[in-house]
């Protein structure tokens, strides 16, 4: 989550007892770069008080250097740091479109060899179990310009043998594509990862607030063959902020999902969004923001949906009282 401040360890401990209580079993606890960052003190905390970090995700770029057009393998700047404070779980970002890198030269083919070195590097010096994910950061704007691109390192993570297989395939948005769009795309990478037998693979979409449209595409994506979302619980984050997991999961219960109510604690994640805004902003969220602002409540859950049975299996419609 993105702060109009600085992060602080009491910032950062105070959001981490936040997801802790919401039931979230993975999360990440911090972007690796070449400078100190304070989720690195934060670290240090938690493993002093012996906190488990089996569910810990650290974010590292695929390669930290660009000579002459081409990525080199070195420095591993965030692995190293994953490696150095026990966060055996990692997303690779990587772009394919970048600027610096001249991709006539350091095409697809060796792009994808360098990913799969990057994977075998986690499993020798992190964990054999290490949960890998790969995030597509410029997905959309490579499949308006560049899809050949995108279609191939998906064929390629697709088609590994299932022994060397990956987490899944995380991507995102920034905003500026329409539902259409995405729904269209999501479907096609879905379709591809299952026409390669990877069935089991995840599918992770994280959307970016721009034109107002974040948390209706990111339900689209959802009921398109994504599996899941990346997200902060509250939608503070870079610019406008992002479609956020309080409003997609109270959507998803909403629109008939029982089985997130049995695997998060749904009665809090109100709360949780709320709180998370007042530690990264100071301020309580904007009034008229939905089902967490203060005039959430004035009339739309109150009057139009009816309550929800004690038991989770039986939905009967949606009482935004039980999630406060």
């Amino acid at each position: 989550v993105a702060s109009v401040y600085a992060h602080t360890i009491a910032s950062k401990r105070a959001i981490h007892n936040e997801i802790k209580k919401c039931g979230f079993q993975y999360y990440f606890v911090e972007s690796f770069t070449s400078d100190t960052r304070i989720g690195e003190l934060f670290l240090e905390e938690l493993i002093s008080q012996k906190e488990d970090l089996s569910g810990a995700f650290g974010f590292a770029d695929l390669w930290e250097k660009v000579v002459d057009g081409i990525p080199h393998p070195e420095p591993l700047v965030g692995l190293e740091k994953c490696k150095k404070f026990g966060v055996n779980h990692v997303m690779l970002e990587f772009d394919l479109m970048y600027h610096k890198i001249d991709y006539n030269r350091f095409n697809m083919e060796k792009l994808c060899k360098f990913m799969e070195d990057m994977f075998k590097w986690i499993r020798a010096n992190l964990s054999p179990e290490s949960l890998i994910l790969v995030n597509f950061r410029d997905f959309s704007s490579t499949l308006e310009n560049e899809p050949a691109r995108v279609w191939e390192v998906v064929r390629f993570l697709a088609t590994l043998p299932p022994q060397e297989r990956i987490l899944g395939i995380a991507y995102e948005d920034l905003g500026k594509s329409v539902m259409d769009q995405m729904e269209v795309w999501t479907k096609a990478v879905r379709k591809e990862m299952d026409r390669c037998g990877w069935e089991a693979g995840q599918l992770l979409v994280h959307v970016h607030e721009q034109w107002g449209l974040g948390n209706a595409t990111n339900l689209e994506c959802l009921a398109s063959g994504a599996t899941g979302i990346w997200a902060g619980v509250c939608s503070e984050g870079a610019a406008l902020g992002h479609a956020d997991s309080c409003t997609t999961l109270l959507n998803l219960i909403r629109l008939g999902n029982t089985a997130v109510q049995k695997r998060y604690n749904c009665k809090y994640l109100r709360e949780a969004a709320i709180n998370v805004t007042k530690i990264t902003t100071g301020e309580l969220p904007f009034k008229r923001t939905p089902i967490y602002g203060d005039r959430a409540l004035d009339m739309v859950f109150g009057f139009i949906h009816s309550a929800m049975k004690d038991d989770p299996t039986t939905f009967d419609g949606f009482d935004i009282a039980k999630f406060l």
